[in-house]
């Protein structure tokens, strides 16, 4: 109850100065004679609303207007009464300026004397009578009660009809007994939302809970708040006209009320667009192309433009802005924005660019100039990129169109190509041997391309014998790259300390006449040529001491896992 009397202060503090800052009706006008009160469709709805006013109320001028109407003085004073109420009410403010002083108006689009007042309320219009006098028309009052009818419940009417007299008493220009009505009104509002929503949560959320599709539960989430708020201001906006304001406040809560309710359906489209996305998310999950699941985001990006686009359009045409003509303005200032936005346009086609030649999909590995990483989402304006070190970077699109995309995520093989360095004392054979190990070695591993590689014998170096190692990984990813690279160059250790060859490194030998009698050092050890040729055997397929796969580590009996054979 806090919350809904501190809104209550709130809305009456609204009311109040939407009353100062609109004023009431103008109708100040110059009194007219009496013979000129109806000559055109401006005096006509002058005498009908300056003489209801208080101060200087004149019901038999004002029934003036009413002669086509069936009835006494005081019916035909009572239809003007009511039709007054209504157009107050509803909040319909009438312009004089807007109105034609033009005795002999024809609507353009009828081709008859007659002149409607509102658009929103086709059912009031003035018409030409015989007597040249413009008044309102036979179908107007005959519809004036069920227009009252439908703009104040009856109910209500018979209440405040029987309210006693303090409650018609007024502070700051309201009655006691509208303040106490916004109060109810408000509660009610209120009260009307959380059954509504209630019932959303316990029993359609249930009724979605039970299904095997995800989607719908996703639809409940998205429409909950916005629908509930839809109740709840669709509710205002249909019963505002029981309080009985004036024409001014009326209009400022029929303006706001409709604002706000457009505003909530714009949200609710807008979330609708969400689900949307995530449904289309599940269909194309299932698909083989991986370039439908890189559209979504573009499709969703999209759809809640054109929902934010269209819900502006509709605000702006329902409060009297000509949409065409601001239109019409904006092109005329189009060449500057078109140059003021060229980045923004060259990023557009860029994204245009990619979804046509795709370059890429989300979740390859790219590399863009100075950025490397995984490509997670491609939108209008850029791409981003997760880089390994877990940031986020976003490259503009038109970059990307315009520069070279390394697309590692698309290799088959992961190539691997190294420089080994023997030293001078190795000899002839044990080269030979080392190299055709090597070669074994690749044939032994299933993660390794067979029907491509090079080991070489490759140069005479400056300090060492250069041995060529060029070859391939056949495996899916980079983690498993690294492990079978790891396994790969442990097993060519094992091969240089099984033929009895050293690795060399930068080195500079001294010899020295005064220590000509000390043999220098050995390096290596020397090899039978059948130990030689049983090595090269044994690291083959299916040999004895080859281990493509990683060494094998026991511990008391148990092997030892590192994982090396993930």
């Amino acid at each position: 109850m806090g919350h809904t009397r501190s809104f209550l202060l709130i809305f009456s503090i609204l009311l109040i100065s939407s009353g100062i800052a609109f004023g009431f009706q103008n109708t100040d006008q110059p009194q007219p004679r009496e013979q000129n009160l109806l000559t055109n469709p401006q005096r006509a709805v002058h005498t009908f609303l300056h003489w209801q006013q208080s101060g200087h109320k004149n019901m038999d001028l004002v029934i003036t207007t009413m002669k086509q109407a069936d009835g006494d003085k005081e019916q035909k004073a009572e239809l003007a009464a009511q039709l007054l109420k209504v157009l107050d009410a509803r909040g319909l403010l009438i312009d004089y300026d807007k109105i034609p002083s033009n005795p002999n108006y024809t609507d353009s689009l009828s081709g008859l004397q007659q002149y409607i007042l509102f658009q929103s309320l086709p059912e009031v219009y003035l018409s030409k009578t015989n007597e040249n006098e413009w008044v309102f028309s036979e179908a107007t009052v005959e519809s004036i009660p069920d227009l009252y009818a439908n703009t104040f419940s009856s109910w209500f009417t018979f209440l405040v009809d029987n309210l006693p007299d303090w409650a018609y008493n007024e502070w700051m220009g309201i009655m006691i007994w509208q303040y106490l009505a916004v109060f109810i009104w408000l509660l009610v509002g209120l009260i009307l939302m959380k059954i509504f929503q209630f019932f959303l949560d316990n029993y359609v959320r249930r009724l979605a809970e039970k299904t095997k599709i995800s989607w719908d539960d996703d639809l409940i989430d998205g429409v909950e708040k916005p629908s509930g708020y839809i109740f709840l201001l669709t509710f205002y906006f249909l019963t505002y006209s029981n309080l009985q304001f004036s024409v001014s406040i009326s209009h400022f809560l029929s303006v706001t009320l409709e604002i706000a309710l457009s505003v909530t359906v714009v949200w609710l489209f807008y979330n609708l667009s969400d689900v949307f996305s995530k449904y289309l998310s599940v269909l194309t999950s299932k698909t083989d192309t991986e370039l439908d699941d890189q559209l979504i985001p573009l499709i969703r990006k999209t759809l809640r433009f054109f929902v934010v686009l269209m819900g502006v359009i509709a605000i702006l045409q329902n409060n009297g802005y000509n949409v065409a003509s601001l239109i019409a303005g904006l092109g005329i200032g189009g060449l500057a924005v078109a140059l003021a936005a060229r980045e923004t346009l060259s990023n557009f086609f860029g994204s245009l660019t990619i979804f046509m030649d795709r370059p890429f999909k989300i979740g390859d590995w790219i590399k863009t100039g100075n950025v490397e990483g995984t490509v997670e989402e491609v939108g209008f304006r850029s791409t981003r990129v997760r880089t390994f070190y877990n940031s986020l970077v976003s490259v503009p699109n038109s970059n990307i169109a315009n520069t070279d995309i390394d697309n590692l995520g698309l290799r088959k093989y992961r190539r691997l190509k190294t420089v080994l360095n023997l030293t001078y004392s190795t000899k002839p054979e044990q080269m030979e041997a080392f190299v055709e190990g090597i070669k074994a070695i690749v044939k032994a591993n299933n993660h390794m391309r067979q029907d491509y590689y090079e080991v070489h014998f490759n140069s005479f170096g400056a300090h060492s014998l250069d041995v060529l190692v060029y070859v391939f990984f056949d495996v899916p990813d980079w983690s498993t790259e690294l492990q079978q690279r790891h396994n790969f160059l442990l097993e060519i250790l094992r091969l240089a300390k099984e033929v009895g060859v050293e690795f060399a490194f930068p080195t500079q030998t001294l010899h020295m006449d005064s220590f000509h009698q000390d043999e220098p050092r050995k390096a290596g050890e020397e090899r039978t040529e059948e130990e030689l040729a049983s090595a090269v055997y044994d690291f083959g397929p299916d040999g004895k001491k080859g281990k493509p796969d990683g060494i094998r580590i026991f511990k008391s009996g148990e092997e030892v896992d590192f994982g090396a054979n993930k």
